[in-house]
């Protein structure tokens, strides 16, 4: 008996990514699509609402200049900004307990969200994970040619890595990693929307207070050190996890989760350091006693953490024109 129980301790000491077991993630597999189009259509409703109606009623003055045609760049990312915001803030309400429940419980993909019921952790993980891919596929088309290659490359990056961890469970016997590599799309993802949250808001303030330059510095200090803790974690943690599974990783994956992972945690120290730019410019023109007039236009679009997820990069003053 003793030995069992010892057994069963280190087991349960091990991290989880070593112990759990490949298998179906849910029967909401085949409706794949389904989910991801019925979620980009959402995603599309929200936007409409928010530029039809919505923004121009809530700022005001302040969302009548940006639909000034010189202002179109300005007033899609205010619209982005604010439909990030609704689609993360809701990830995160409706996915915290069942993905901390697969990262750091005890539940498995076939585990009932509630005893007795039919839902599964994995139905949801799954419909979540959808959600998640279909903000980035909205972004990517309705950004067009406002988006940074920088930006462009992570999305479609962190697209293909999803679905393809995602496809895995279509014959998950003959492919063992599945399971593992989903979950650390779920580690990615989660680091992703609580980094990207704070810094979605902070960008719909940095449009709509445009005048105050000792606040926008300090918003902007603030989400530069919040994206460096978030990608020096986020580093650690795959770090540790990527090690302890190792063995569990064949040949090919191997190389292209390491990969993709570099370049996730390269745009967001290239986005951590453009937003310290913003703040130094930024706190240049308080200490100087500055004003400025209407809403200035980012020099770059900045990928987010896990991306970009898309931040504003330095502004600049407006240059005069030479008639």
């Amino acid at each position: 008996m003793a030995p069992l129980l010892q057994a069963l301790q280190g087991r349960a000491n091990l991290p989880k990514i070593e112990t759990i077991q490949n298998g179906p993630i849910s029967g909401l597999l085949a409706f794949g699509s389904l989910l991801l189009v019925s979620s980009v259509i959402v995603v599309v409703l929200i936007a409409n609402i928010l530029e039809r109606w919505l923004l121009r009623k809530v700022y005001g003055e302040v969302y009548m200049n940006l639909e000034r045609p010189e202002n179109e760049k300005r007033r899609r990312s205010f619209t982005y900004y604010h439909v990030g915001a609704i689609v993360m803030f809701a990830l995160l309400c409706i996915g915290i307990y069942p993905v901390m429940r697969f990262l750091v419980g005890s539940a498995g993909l076939a585990t009932p969200v509630v005893q007795g019921h039919r839902l599964r952790i994995g139905d949801m993980l799954f419909t979540v994970s959808q959600t998640y891919c279909a903000y980035y596929v909205f972004e990517l088309c309705y950004r067009t040619q406002f988006a940074s290659p920088l930006s462009i490359a992570h999305h479609i990056g962190l697209l293909a890595i999803t679905q393809t961890s995602l496809s895995l469970f279509g014959n998950f016997v003959q492919h063992p990693e599945a399971t593992i590599e989903f979950y650390m799309c779920m580690v990615w993802g989660a680091f992703d929307v609580v980094v990207e949250l704070p810094i979605y808001v902070s960008m719909i303030v940095w449009r709509a207070r445009r005048s105050d330059h000792y606040l926008l510095s300090n918003i902007a200090f603030g989400c530069f050190g919040w994206v460096l803790l978030g990608a020096a974690l986020e580093t650690s943690v795959t770090i540790y996890l990527l090690h302890r599974s190792w063995d569990r990783w064949g040949r090919v994956w191997r190389v292209v989760t390491p990969l993709i992972f570099s370049l996730w945690i390269t745009t967001q120290l290239y986005g951590a350091s453009r937003l310290y730019a913003m703040a130094k410019s930024e706190r240049r023109k308080s200490n100087k006693g500055s004003k400025q007039t209407g809403v200035v236009e980012p020099i770059s679009e900045l990928p987010g953490s896990a991306n970009e997820i898309a931040t504003p990069g330095q502004e600049e003053e407006p240059k005069p024109k030479v008639v």
